[in-house]
């Protein structure tokens, strides 16, 4: 009787639908620099061209625990993934990433889940960019 039981709840299992985690999430967003145009902001951690000057738009989805922004802009190679596990509980804290010249970029994140702003600077670079949901 209780191997029947385990084998009914297995294949009940099996069949069951995927299931997506509850901070799994998509949204349209646009990373500008913070505080407006700067002169010390040309190159930074996706390419060496005008992503830090000119605005980027594109799609945010989280996925488990990594995090795309896949750019919709003409700018070059401004599409990035990154890695989540490093947050806190809350959703806050400071993640790295790697571009594709092998240099590392950080994201920072204010509590919270879903759709909401998040922070990139790079290790070399003064300069500040907030990703924010956009319609």
């Amino acid at each position: 009787m209780r191997l029947g039981l385990f084998l009914a709840t297995v294949i009940g299992l099996a069949g069951a639908p995927h299931v997506s985690s509850a901070a799994d999430a998509s949204w349209p967003a646009v990373g500008a620099l913070e505080n407006g145009l700067s002169t010390s902001c040309g190159g930074g951690t996706v390419s060496t061209g005008p992503e830090w000057t000119a605005p980027a738009r594109g799609q945010v989805d989280i996925k488990g625990n990594t995090l795309t922004f896949k750019s919709t802009s003409a700018i070059p190679n401004h599409s990035f993934t990154v890695d989540l596990r490093a947050l806190n509980s809350d959703g806050s804290g400071k993640v790295v990433g790697i571009d594709k010249n092998n240099r590392e970029f950080y994201l920072t994140f204010d509590p919270g889940s879903g759709a909401r702003a998040f922070h990139m600077t790079y290790r070399l670079k003064a300069c500040r960019r907030v990703y924010t949901p956009s319609t």
